[in-house]
C-alpha cells in the first residue's frame, strides 16, 4: 500500500457500512445477551471522538539519548549516558528511556542488510546498564522493547516495569532514505507506543551530511513522516487469515494508515546534521567564547522550525545551551583538526511535536546537556531529562460526556443527530506544470462539519476514464475525523513518480504532444452523509526519467522537450539508424567513465537535490556530454535513478522469472539468456552498464573508489531485475483463514505459508544478486 494514496472508488462495490467498516472496531464488547439499542450504539461509537474530554495530563519521565557512535564500540563509561533518576532534590526515578544511535555498524557488507551484529553488544550494554531485559513477567527494573537496527541507526526504548501494564500497543518501522533514496545508511527507525490514553511516537533519525544541503534534509524527513506507517506490519498478518489480494480494500478500511502525525506526542532524536552557516574559524572563535546564542542564530535548524513551510512545523526543541557536539577529533575535546576543518555545529539534535498545541507548555524540560566526556566518537552525545504531557482517562468525566451524547440523541432524535453535513471550500484544484520526479508539490482543501455529530469522511479516487487512474494523487490524512461545527485542513498532494505514470508508456515523442493535461477525480464519503467531488488537474511535460527504453530511444538526436512537441516519424525528423543505447544513458555512464573511476563514496553519498536536478534537466533540455561542474557523485545517483524510474525494467518483468531460473538451470547460461531472451535495446543496455561497473571494478580502480562485486551487484539488481508488483502480493494460498473462530491455542493457518512467503522473497533478492554478479568479473591480468 503507498502511503497517501486512495483506495479506488466502486460503487458496485462498496456500500457506507462497508466503507466504515473499521469504526466498528471501536465499539464496545458486548456480551453474548446484551442488545444495544441503536441509540446507545451511536453513544459509544461517537465517544471514542471525544477522548479530549475525558481525559487529564499526567507527567511521563523521560530520559532521551542520541549518540552518533562513529562505528565504536561501547566506552567504558556507558553509564553517564544514561539517567536512572530525576534530576532535583526528589529523584524519582525515570519512566521512559529512549536511545538513538547513530553509525553503529558503517561498513560495507552492513550496506547490504538492515541488521547486524554490530547492534548485538550494544543492545547488550544498554541493558546491563539499565537493568533491562525483554521478559514480560521478568524481575528487572525496566522492560526493554525488541531493539531495532537500520545499517547504521539502532533505537533502543525502555519502560519502567510498573508501567508495562498500561503499554497496550507496540509497533516499530523503519524508513530509508539513504544512497539512491532507498539505502539504511541514511534514513529513520520509529517506534509506536500505547500507553494509558496516549499515543507516543519515537522516532531515531539519520540525515542527509554536508554543509548546506537542507534541501535534502527536508525532504528525508518529509519522505519519513509520509512514509513511516505503523500499521503496516498488521496488513500482511491480517492477509494470510483474510484471502490475500482479495482482502487487500478491505485492510485498508479495517488498517488505515498510521503515520507519526497521527500520535499524541512525536520526539525525534538523532543526528539531523543541520549545520551552523559559518565558516570553520568564525564557528570555533564563537563556541570557545561560549557564544552559544550566536551561534545558533546561524543554525539552519532553527531556521527551519520557525519556516511555515517546513516539515519540522509544529515542533519545538530543546535549544542547546553547550558547545556543538560536532565535530571533535576522536579521544579529546578537540574540534577537527584536520585538512577538512568541519564547522563546529549542533548536528545530534532532538525535538518534539504534540497533536494539541496547549500540551507543548506541559513538556518540562529538568535537564540538556551535551557529555564532553565520552570521547569514543567524533560526535558528543546528548542528554535531555523531561516530563511529558501523556493522558490518562478519567471515569466520572467519560461518565458525564457519555450522558451528554445520550441526552443529544434523545433530544434530537437518531435520525437527525447522526445525520452528517460538511462542506468543501474548493471543488476543484489545479497543481499546474509538472514534470517527472515532481513530488511534494501540495494544495490545501477545508472541510468545514455543520452538522451536530462527529463528521467521518474517508477519501477515494475514481478510475473510470481516466488513463492516469488518480495514482497521482497523495491525499492526508485518508480519513478525516471533523468534530462538530469545526473544520479541518486536509493537504493533496501532486506525486509523480514512476508508480503513477505508467500511462507515459503510451506518450510517444513525434506525436504532437508537447505536454498532456491528466484530470483526476477525488471522491470524499461521509459517514451517514453525502459523496462530494473534487476535481485535480496537472499539466505535465515530458522527460526520459519515468519513461520506457523504447520511448526514449525513439528520441535519436532530438531533445526531449523538443521531440513531443513535433509532429512525424522519428526517421524524418532526426535521421540515422535507432541508437544502439540511449544516448542520455551514454551522457551519465561517459561522465563517470571519464571523471569517477578512481572517485570515493560512488553510490552510495547522498547527492545534492540541486545538482541532480540541475542534471536532470540537461538531460532533458540539451542534447550536449554533461559539464565538468556536475559531482560525479550526483551523476551516478542520476544514472541509477534513470534506471530505477524506467517504466519496465531492463529485464522486462515477463522475464523475471525466466532469469532466475537460469540459474537453478545446470544448462542455464546467463549471457545466452541476456542475449536471445531480452529485447536487443534492452539487451544492450544491460552489457553497456555491466561494462561500466567492471570498469569501476578493476584494482587500479578500487584502490581509490572502495567498490566491490558484491555491493554494485546490489545496487543493479535491485534498478534492472525487479520483480513485479503482481508477484509482491501474497498469492491467495499464503491465507486460508476466514472469518470463522479459531482456537486460542492454536496459530493461524496461514502463518507457515506467510514465512515461507518472505523466505521466498529474500532468497529471490539473493538469487538477483548472483544473477547480476555473473557478469561482474574480474578483468583479464593485462588490464589489472
Amino acid at each position: 500500500m503507498v502511503n497517501g494514496l486512495p483506495p479506488t472508488f466502486q460503487q458496485t462495490h462498496y456500500s457506507s457500512d462497508d466503507i466504515f467498516a473499521f469504526l466498528r472496531t471501536a465499539s464496545p464488547v458486548q456480551s453474548s445477551c446484551e442488545i444495544l439499542f441503536p441509540e446507545e450504539v451511536w453513544v459509544q461509537q461517537e465517544l471514542q471522538f471525544y477522548e479530549d474530554s475525558y481525559t487529564e495530563q499526567q507527567d511521563l519521565r523521560t530520559c532521551i539519548v542520541t549518540f552518533n557512535v562513529a562505528s565504536k564500540k561501547p566506552p567504558q563509561n556507558l553509564a553517564s549516558l544514561i539517567a536512572l533518576t530525576m534530576p532535583g532534590a526528589g529523584g524519582e526515578p525515570v519512566d521512559l528511556i529512549m536511545v538513538s544511535l547513530q553509525e553503529v555498524d558503517m561498513s560495507a557488507s552492513a550496506m547490504l542488510k538492515d541488521e547486524t551484529d554490530a547492534s548485538v553488544v550494544w543492545v547488550s550494554a544498554l541493558q546491563a546498564v539499565i537493568g533491562a531485559d525483554s521478559q514480560a513477567a521478568g524481575e528487572s527494573p525496566y522492560f526493554a522493547f525488541p531493539p531495532k537496527q537500520l545499517v547504521g541507526l539502532l533505537l533502543c526504548v525502555f519502560i519502567r516495569r510498573s508501567l508495562l501494564p498500561h503499554a497496550q500497543k507496540m509497533a516499530i518501522t523503519t524508513v530509508a532514505t539513504g544512497a539512491l533514496g532507498t539505502m539504511g545508511n541514511k534514513g529513520a527507525v520509529g517506534l509506536h507506543l500505547g500507553l494509558c490514553r496516549s499515543n507516543l511516537c519515537f522516532i531515531n533519525m539519520h540525515l542527509a551530511a554536508g554543509q548546506k544541503n537542507v534541501v535534502k534534509r527536508n525532504n528525508d524527513v518529509s519522505k519519513i513522516f509520509m512514509g513511516m506507517d505503523f500499521n503496516t506490519t498488521k496488513r500482511p498478518i491480517s492477509l494470510e487469515t483474510r484471502g490475500g489480494n482479495s482482502a487487500q480494500s478491505e485492510l485498508q478500511f479495517q488498517y488505515p494508515e498510521f503515520l507519526p502525525h497521527n500520535n499524541d506526542v512525536i520526539v525525534v532524536a538523532g543526528d539531523l546534521n543541520y549545520r551552523v552557516n559559518l565558516t570553520y574559524r568564525e564557528s570555533l572563535q564563537l563556541a570557545m567564547k561560549k557564544d552559544y546564542a550566536t551561534l545558533l542564530k546561524h543554525d539552519e535548524f532553527v531556521k527551519e522550525l520557525a519556516n511555515t513551510h517546513s516539515p519540522w512545523m509544529g515542533f519545538v526543541e530543546l535549544t542547546p545551551t553547550y558547545p556543538p557536539t560536532y565535530r571533535y577529533d576522536i579521544g579529546t575535546n578537540n574540534y577537527d583538526t584536520s585538512e577538512k576543518q568541519r564547522v563546529p555545529s549542533y548536528t545530534d539534535r532532538i525535538a518534539i511535536w504534540t497533536r494539541r498545541r496547549d500540551h507543548q507548555s506541559s513538556i518540562r524540560l529538568e535537564r540538556l546537556q551535551a557529555l564532553t566526556d565520552v570521547m569514543s566518537s567524533d560526535h558528543k552525545p546528548v542528554q535531555a531529562c523531561l516530563c511529558l504531557p501523556i493522558s490518562r482517562e478519567v471515569l466520572e468525566k467519560k461518565i458525564s460526556v457519555t450522558q451528554s451524547l445520550r441526552d443529544s440523541v434523545k433530544r434530537e432524535g437518531l435520525d437527525r443527530i447522526r445525520k452528517a453535513k460538511i462542506s468543501v471550500n474548493s471543488q476543484s484544484l489545479n497543481f499546474g506544470v509538472r514534470q517527472f520526479g515532481d513530488c511534494g508539490s501540495r494544495q490545501p482543501l477545508k472541510i468545514t462539519n455543520e452538522g451536530d455529530c462527529v463528521a467521518v469522511i474517508k477519501a477515494f479516487r475514481q478510475q473510470d476514464g481516466d488513463p492516469s487512474k488518480g495514482a497521482w494523487l497523495r491525499v492526508f490524512p485518508l480519513i478525516i475525523f471533523i468534530p462538530p461545527r469545526k473544520e479541518k485542513e486536509v493537504m493533496i498532494e501532486c506525486q509523480l513518480d514512476r508508480n503513477s505514470t505508467e500511462w507515459v508508456r503510451n506518450w510517444r515523442p513525434f506525436e504532437g504532444r508537447g505536454e498532456v493535461e491528466i484530470t483526476s477525480t477525488l471522491v470524499l464519503c461521509v459517514r451517514n452523509g453525502d459523496i462530494h467531488f473534487v476535481e485535480c488537474r496537472c499539466t505535465v511535460r515530458p522527460s526520459v526519467f519515468g519513461n520506457t527504453l523504447d520511448n526514449i530511444s525513439l528520441l535519436r538526436n532530438e531533445v526531449c522537450a523538443a521531440a513531443y512537441t513535433l509532429w512525424g516519424t522519428p526517421e524524418r525528423r532526426s535521421g540515422g539508424c535507432m541508437p544502439q543505447i540511449p544516448k542520455e544513458l551514454w551522457y551519465l555512464c561517459e561522465a563517470i567513465y571519464e571523471r569517477g573511476a578512481q572517485q570515493p563514496n560512488l553510490f552510495t553519498e547522498n547527492p545534492s537535490t540541486e545538482v541532480c536536478d540541475a542534471i536532470m534537466k540537461h538531460l532533458n533540455t540539451q542534447c550536449t556530454p554533461l559539464p565538468s561542474e556536475y559531482n560525479v557523485q550526483c551523476i551516478s545517483a542520476c544514472l541509477i535513478y534513470f534506471l530505477q524510474s524506467l517504466q519496465e525494467p531492463v529485464v522486462p518483468y515477463e522475464l523475471y522469472e525466466k532469469a532466475l531460473a537460469v540459474l537453478k538451470s545446470k544448462s542455464g547460461n546467463p549471457f545466452q539468456f541476456i542475449q536471445q531472451q531480452l529485447p536487443p535495446l534492452h539487451a544492450n543496455v544491460w552489457i553497456y552498464v555491466c561494462s561500466l561497473m567492471n570498469f569501476l571494478l578493476r584494482p587500479v580502480n578500487t584502490c581509490g573508489n572502495g567498490l566491490t562485486t558484491k555491493f554494485l551487484a546490489r545496487v543493479l539488481s535491485d534498478v534492472m531485475l525487479v520483480r513485479p508488483e503482481a508477484l509482491t502480493q501474497m498469492p491467495p494460498s499464503v491465507g486460508t483463514c476466514t472469518h470463522q473462530e479459531v482456537a486460542s491455542n492454536a496459530p493461524p493457518k496461514g502463518g507457515t505459508a506467510l514465512q515461507a512467503f518472505r523466505q521466498q522473497l529474500q532468497q529471490e533478492r539473493e538469487d538477483a544478486l548472483r544473477f547480476v554478479e555473473c557478469f561482474l568479473v574480474p578483468p583479464p591480468a593485462v588490464i589489472l
